[in-house]
């Protein structure tokens, strides 16, 4: 079922189309690495800013952050980045997220977040607002976005079925040499149960656009 999202995520997302690239500068960088040996699922949970998931070799999960400001100038998001933690627990669910970030959308911050995970455990992945890349990953996928774009690349003989609900967007999928687009007017369904795999890819996008392929 589609969930509502909330005012402040349309706020945040405004901030974001409105803010010029060129002005924002890393202000601080969080680095962990952890063990997945006894994990068997990996959940990812991060605010605003840009997800990119890559598969290792081995059964580490490794997280980069760096936390944006538009201006040097802006002390209040100088100031809120310097309370933002990583916040991993550990166990049969392997959970990354980050604590003390902002409530309020003024700061003026967001992030850039890069994951290496497994690539045979499976995976859920949430981003309130901004853009998601997930490559190589051949377990079953749940990725929930808010507000923006995603992308996920997976070989083609993991995945089994794909299912796509987009609030008010674009679904599709490329598999087999076949581009396969949602059905519905504004927002789009996509339902595929063709693979020969055995991963299942769930993506719920409230506003933007769902694009996977397989190979």
């Amino acid at each position: 079922m589609k969930k509502l999202i909330p005012f402040a995520t349309f706020a945040a997302a405004a901030l974001l189309v409105a803010l010029p690239a060129a002005a924002d500068e890393v202000v601080r960088t969080l680095e962990r690495q952890v063990s997945a040996a006894d994990a068997s699922r990996i959940h990812l949970d991060f605010p605003v800013g840009e997800l990119k998931v890559e598969v290792g070799s081995g059964r580490e999960v490794e997280i980069h952050v760096e936390l944006e400001c538009d201006s040097p100038r802006k002390t209040r998001c100088v100031e809120a980045a310097r309370k933002v933690e990583l916040a991993i627990s550990s166990g049969d669910r392997l959970k990354v997220e980050l604590k003390g970030w902002p409530k309020s959308g003024d700061r003026g911050m967001e992030g850039k977040f890069r994951v290496t995970v497994p690539r045979d455990l499976p995976l859920n992945a949430e981003l309130g607002v901004g853009n998601v890349t997930i490559s190589g990953l051949e377990a079953d996928l749940n990725a929930n976005l808010g507000v923006g774009d995603i992308m996920v690349v997976m070989p083609e003989s993991a995945v089994g079925e794909v299912h796509v609900d987009t609030g008010v967007g674009d679904a599709h999928l490329l598999a087999g040499g076949h581009s396969i687009e949602g059905s519905g007017f504004v927002g789009k369904e996509l339902d595929w149960t063709k693979g020969s795999g055995k991963a299942e890819v769930e993506i719920d996008c409230g506003v933007g656009e769902a694009r996977i392929r397989l190979e």
